[in-house]
């Protein structure tokens, strides 16, 4: 029953924060519809990639004697297949941090999802580059001409995905940067006028937010990698997936690292709400393996021009700078412990709490009378 009233008084809040302004309206409703919008159009683009390495694998059995050739271009295109799904996968987690966001009133996080719009627009228009690059390289490796024709289609398919990811990209901005002065107004009232309190709050906002972006930079940098990596247990490092090879030891360390991050999410977010010293520093130091791990999938991620999957390196650059900015966050946090913050938090939760009683009082009230 008191979980039943804790998701109600969620839900309820949910409610009352998207409801609370047009412009937080407009927001919620803007996510809803660009998620909708651009993981539709990512589909059909990801549907021509995956046709398009079914045809080479039709064609490669056709010429079986020299079928090798194409295996280069194949692996090429299956990473760009699975850069099709990360995409999509990060559409459905921006979507749910416009709602966490809106749930919050976390203003950090509102600039930071204006700026992940941009980011979107900027990939959509390397993925296009990268499309297009692959079909002028295919089969070059080949000493025989080929006879397969593609048609990659990019006025119908890539271009409208770029233009949809632009034109959000400068509506969210516009929002963002409403519900920023919104949001603004709606923390001084709750912190007061204390610069330092105010200051000691947006280093929380931040640490939390980046604990948020962890999810996907971080852990899901890490299961991508798992797989990315997998090969090494079953194949020759002297075979064509030597572009994807990993010391067996190397891959089994990042295995663990990777079993253990979002064990490591939940203490960082924890410690940081109860102000607990050890488990900031244990939090310290696993962001360091984290680094330390990513450093060496970079290292054997970077081949020759042709070799390199520029994605993923690009991916495990964007994870290194996010763990390192997570450890930077986590010695921040630490050094206002005990500065009176927690006090702050600890009134919300109190508050929180008093209106669960509530609930729970008009529950019975109504129960009671029913029996009656």
């Amino acid at each position: 029953m008191v979980i039943n009233l804790g998701i109600k008084r969620r839900s309820k809040k949910l409610l009352d924060r998207i409801n609370e302004s047009r412009t937080t309206q407009l927001f919620i409703l803007t996510s809803l519809l660009q998620a909708i919008l651009v993981i539709a159009l990512e589909v059909r683009v990801y549907r021509r990639n995956e046709n398009t390495s079914r045809s080479v694998i039709v064609y490669g059995r056709r010429i079986s004697s020299s079928a090798a050739c194409l295996e280069p271009s194949l692996l090429r295109l299956n990473n760009i297949i699975e850069e099709n799904v990360i995409f999509i996968i990060f559409q459905i987690f921006q979507m749910w941090l416009c709602f966490n966001a809106i749930y919050n009133q976390n203003t950090i996080q509102i600039i930071t999802i204006a700026a992940a719009n941009f980011f979107c627009a900027s990939f959509g228009i390397i993925q296009m580059l990268e499309v297009r690059k692959w079909y002028k390289d295919f089969g070059k490796t080949c000493q025989i001409p080929l006879e397969i024709d593609f048609s990659p289609s990019f006025s119908s398919l890539d271009i409208p995905l770029v233009v949809v990811l632009m034109i959000f990209g400068f509506i969210m901005a516009f929002l963002s940067w409403k519900l920023y002065r919104q949001f603004g107004w709606n923390i001084y009232k709750k912190i007061g006028g204390d610069i330092q309190k105010q200051a000691m709050f947006r280093t929380y906002l931040i640490y939390v937010m980046l604990l948020k972006l962890d999810l996907f930079f971080i852990l899901g940098l890490a299961l991508e990698a798992c797989t990315v990596f997998k090969i090494n247990l079953r194949v020759k490092p002297t075979s064509i997936k030597h572009i994807r090879y990993l010391p067996k030891p190397f891959y089994l360390f990042h295995i663990a690292v990777s079993g253990l991050i979002f064990l490591n999410q939940i203490i960082g977010y924890r410690s940081v709400k109860k102000e607990m010293k050890l488990g900031i520093i244990y939090v310290c130091v696993f962001w360091v393996v984290i680094i330390i791990d990513f450093g060496i999938l970079l290292y054997y991620s970077i081949g020759s021009d042709k070799d390199s999957w520029y994605f993923f390196i690009i991916f495990l650059i964007v994870g290194i700078i996010m763990t390192l900015l997570s450890l930077i966050w986590s010695v921040f946090v630490y050094k206002n412990f005990g500065q009176g913050l927690q006090d702050h938090l600890d009134q919300k939760n109190k508050e929180s709490s008093a209106n669960n009683n509530n609930l729970l009082l008009v529950s019975n009230e109504k129960r009671w009378s029913i029996e009656d």
